[in-house]
């Protein structure tokens, strides 16, 4: 079976739309499907009209190591050729409850491998992070699609999701493909044709051809807790998730295989994230370094980010596990990292960005 990963830890950009339509579209051609909604929202759940009061167990208990439950027991049939194994706010605490677990990171994995029902494909709708969760979602699949709006925003960030997967591929020792799509797209905007351009521009031969449209079909069938192929199969939105679909299939060449368990065997080990990428996106910058704990906060000792193009600055530093309170400074200016929602004030009263590198981690 083919497992394809929806990722972006960039909320509001088409994720969840595009895991539950194009899942929708795979088994509307015969496809057997499972849909793992990974996110605590629950969107994936909720989109396909699954309420909570439909199911006792969910991916909390498939991935706690409190419970003996597996993805058998919590599969919900949803339509012809599509199944649900559904999420709950409950997911939230999972990273915190497996802190220090030897193998956590491998445990979707796991329970995919020991599924007793056969699928074609298996689609995981990850949360809007690059936690636990999503490094789950990446050692488990062989493929990532990375859903793209059109906005100003678009780009910025997405290398940190782009290095997870590289570590990933790093430690397992497989290539984990992965395409951009661009997602929420209104033609009659100059600056929405712009965004489009600069996302093919980046991506090159790794962004689909197909574009998903903005519709409110899309909008409505969610509220109405179905996919476009029920709602409304002469919208923009049915006919933009079937091409992707049959892109999807062509452009990956997909084997229907079931991954074998050496496939994840060698995943991310607990001394992954020694090794930090910082990243910092500044088109417009004639210099990006980088301050903080880790150099004594001192500017002869500032360590300047490369320039990778495309207004990416990137560095990677070897980290003993502990905590770190940083900056970027662009051009000059102290700036705290956009990417990175830990923030705690100095006791000058500055705010800085902080790094936690845990032994368990």
């Amino acid at each position: 079976m083919n497992i394809i990963a929806i990722a972006n830890h960039k909320g509001g950009c088409g994720k969840t739309t595009t895991a539950i339509n194009l899942s929708a579209s795979f088994s509307r051609e015969g496809k057997r499907v499972l849909l793992i909604d990974l996110d605590p929202q629950g969107h994936a759940t909720i989109g396909l009209n699954v309420t909570e009061d439909k199911f006792q167990k969910n991916m909390y208990d498939v991935l706690s190591n409190l419970t003996n439950v597996g993805l058998n027991d919590i599969i919900i049939p949803v339509s012809e050729n599509l199944d649900l194994a559904p999420s709950n706010v409950l997911l939230s605490a999972i990273e915190q409850q497996l802190s220090g677990i030897t193998d956590r990171e491998k445990r979707l994995a796991g329970n995919i491998d020991n599924l007793k029902r056969e699928y074609d494909f298996i689609i995981i709708d990850c949360p809007p992070s690059l936690g636990i969760l999503t490094i789950n979602a990446l050692i488990a699949c062989s493929e990532v699609i990375i859903p793209i709006e059109t906005s100003f925003f678009s780009l910025h960030g997405i290398m940190k999701l782009l290095e997870t997967i590289n570590v990933v591929e790093e430690k397992s020792k497989y290539v984990i493909k992965y395409k951009a799509l661009v997602t929420m797209y209104d033609r009659r905007k100059k600056f929405d044709q712009e965004v489009v351009k600069n996302i093919k521009d980046y991506f090159k031969e790794k962004c689909f051809d197909t574009v998903i449209r903005n519709t409110v079909k899309l909008k409505e069938c969610a509220s109405f807790g179905c996919p476009i192929t029920q709602y409304d199969t002469s919208s923009y939105g049915f006919e933009d998730y079937i091409n992707l679909s049959n892109e999807v299939l062509q452009s990956w060449q997909m084997p229907l295989y079931r991954k074998e368990e050496t496939r994840f065997e060698e995943a991310v080990p607990a001394e992954v994230w020694d090794e930090v990428i910082f990243s910092f996106w500044a088109p417009d910058a004639k210099m990006v370094q980088l301050a903080g704990d880790f150099n004594n906060w001192s500017p002869e000792e500032n360590i300047n980010l490369e320039n990778k193009g495309n207004g990416l600055w990137e560095k990677k530093l070897i980290l003993k596990p502990g905590e770190y309170q940083y900056k970027y400074v662009v051009d000059g200016n102290w700036r705290v990292d956009p990417n990175n929602p830990l923030k705690v004030c100095d006791n000058s009263g500055y705010e800085n960005s902080l790094l936690k590198l845990n032994q368990e981690n």
